[in-house]
């Protein structure tokens, strides 16, 4: 289930943000948390289950009328990758079934993937 977050997870998200390789550099990290302070930009935490840990983060934009362009999809170390990528695009999906889920080159793979089986 996607989980909006609170103001006060900022350490949460840093923490979900500093597993991705080029996010190490303390400057790059504060530039990507300040682009999910703009509109049409958003962050979802992912869980399981409603008291179960935090097992990923995803980051979207809205990009024209039709289309959602997911910039993130993070899996927590031990969490398996692939089935937390599909659940939470999938629950993406559900969220917003009138728009179309699009990947960045970082993410498209993951999207091409989850499409095949949804």
């Amino acid at each position: 289930m996607l989980i909006q977050p609170r103001p006060d997870d900022e350490k949460t998200i840093m923490g979900l943000f500093s597993l991705v390789p080029e996010l190490k550099d303390v400057n790059h990290l504060n530039e990507v948390m300040a682009t999910y302070q703009e509109d049409d930009f958003y962050l979802y935490f992912f869980q399981d289950e409603p008291h179960d840990p935090i097992t990923g983060l995803l980051g979207y934009e809205f990009y024209q009328d039709k289309v959602i362009l997911v910039r993130r999809v993070i899996v927590t170390p031990g969490s398996p990758k692939k089935a937390t990528q599909s659940q939470m695009l999938s629950d993406l999906q559900e969220q917003h079934p009138d728009k179309m889920l699009m990947g960045t080159f970082d993410t498209q793979t993951a999207i091409d993937k989850w499409r095949k089986h949804y």
